[in-house]
């Protein structure tokens, strides 16, 4: 049984370097390029993750979509318009969160966030035939 609280500090580890994984034998989840594997040989390391069971990818995961479908929830048309326009060009996903603590919406946004990724744990688990709990 996996406990989706897990798979979710999985995903937020993802970055552009490195994939998550999940090894259903132990119910670990590690990054491809965690250091403590440098131990095992290189057939100790296939295996390890042979067994394991790749996470979303950080593109699977789409961040930015996720700020956009956040942005069409919000009901203030001024804030909306600002985080639209905030999310454009380097640097979106820092102006993005800084306008959202300026307009005190900062918590809906972890709130959201937090939800989208529980939705992406479950279909996970569901595509990789898991049972989960919450």
């Amino acid at each position: 049984m996996v406990k989706l609280s897990k798979i979710i500090e999985g995903l937020e580890m993802v970055d552009d370097i490195s994939d998550c994984y999940y090894n259903p034998e132990n119910g670990e989840i590690f990054l491809s390029n965690i250091g403590e594997y440098e131990d095992l040989s290189e057939d100790e390391r296939d295996e390890l993750f042979e067994k394991s069971i790749i996470l979303p990818t950080q593109y699977e995961i789409n961040e930015y979509q996720i700020v956009v479908d956040f942005i069409e929830t919000i009901d203030n048309e001024t804030i909306k318009e600002e985080l639209q326009r905030v999310i454009q060009g380097k640097g979106a996903f820092r102006r993005f969160k800084d306008y959202c603590f300026h307009a005190n919406i900062i918590q809906d946004w972890y709130e959201y966030k937090e939800q989208k990724y529980k939705e992406i744990a479950i279909k996970w688990c569901i595509d990789n035939k898991l049972q989960y709990i919450d």
